[in-house]
């Protein structure tokens, strides 16, 4: 039955014309215009959110309240642009949010480079306990931590006079304990990429293994520390559960003061997507400056030299 199965198709293959049948650079044009429908596709998939969002910036509330779709907004309210300043402190909100963001980067990097490199070229007892420890954190929901984490910070404001909750220590204590394991799975595999060699010729000449490190290792590591460095800064800057428990006086972050437009009668649609819309810019100007980097970052570590 399969012979007379394949005999069928070779029959069926030699009735279609030579002149008819795709050529090599046919197929791979094809192939070319189906991968480039794929990621039309997926672009208007990512993108429509946020075009939603910069659209509705421009309407009023029964606009946005009207049924159906609407890709366009008839009438542009541009006033939601000046109201949502009169309504809440949002440049606080996002000044702490960018306080809090920033340095935390930055003690990040600091300290899983410093621990990736450690990794990356020592070997020490435990160390791959340590690898799979620092993983196994990323696996734990931040809902099952959120209680323990409030307690600590009751206790060591109650029993070593250090006020953590609403505070800007406190949440860059919060978030540094969260991105510190990222940070170093991810400089982990660009430093094995840098060849050891680099290290040892900077030793010959006279540099300290610290020297070496901060003068030879790190600029090399550049493209992967802007990369890491990006995806911490939107981990914290979005973050909204712990903020929500822990920094809601003080130091409110932009991701919970723009909550503040849904209030117990109504929802300032017009003006939260306007208040979203403006906090987004400096984060896609800032991607958009540094992408060679980034993408850099993300490839470059992939592969073990």
């Amino acid at each position: 039955m399969l012979s007379s199965l394949m005999a069928a198709v070779g029959s069926e293959s030699t009735i279609v014309p030579d002149e008819m049948r795709l050529t090599a650079d046919g197929k791979e044009l094809v192939y070319q215009l189906l991968w480039r429908s794929v990621l039309i596709l997926v672009l208007i998939f990512a993108i429509f959110p946020v075009w939603m969002m910069f659209t509705t910036s421009f309407k009023t509330r029964d606009e946005v309240l009207q049924l159906g779709l609407d890709i366009l907004p008839a009438d542009p309210y541009v006033q939601n642009y000046f109201l949502m300043f009169q309504r809440f402190p949002l440049v606080d909100y996002y000044v702490n949010s960018l306080v809090i963001s920033s340095v935390t980067t930055v003690l990040s990097l600091l300290i899983g480079g410093l621990a990736a490199y450690s990794l990356s070229r020592y070997e020490f007892p435990g160390k791959e306990k340590f690898e799979m420890g620092a993983l196994a954190t990323q696996m734990i929901p931040g809902v099952l931590i959120l209680i323990p984490m409030f307690l600590l910070f009751i206790v060591m404001d109650q029993s070593a006079n250090i006020p953590m909750k609403d505070t800007y220590h406190g949440m860059i204590f919060l978030y540094t304990t969260f991105t510190v394991p990222f940070t170093i799975w991810m400089l982990r595999g660009y430093f094995d990429t840098i060849p050891t060699a680099l290290e040892e010729a900077a030793r010959i000449d006279g540099c300290t293994r610290t020297q070496a490190l901060f003068r030879v290792v790190m600029p090399l590591a550049a493209p992967g520390l802007a990369a890491t460095g990006m995806f911490v800064f939107l981990l914290a800057f979005n973050e909204v559960l712990f903020a929500s428990v822990l920094a809601t006086d003080n130091v409110t972050p932009f991701s919970i003061g723009i909550q503040n437009f849904q209030q117990q009668d109504q929802t300032m649609w017009g003006q939260m997507m306007a208040a979203s819309t403006l906090a987004a810019v400096p984060l896609l100007a800032i991607f958009v400056v540094f992408q060679r980097q980034i993408v850099s970052g993300l490839t470059s570590g992939s592969v073990k030299q």
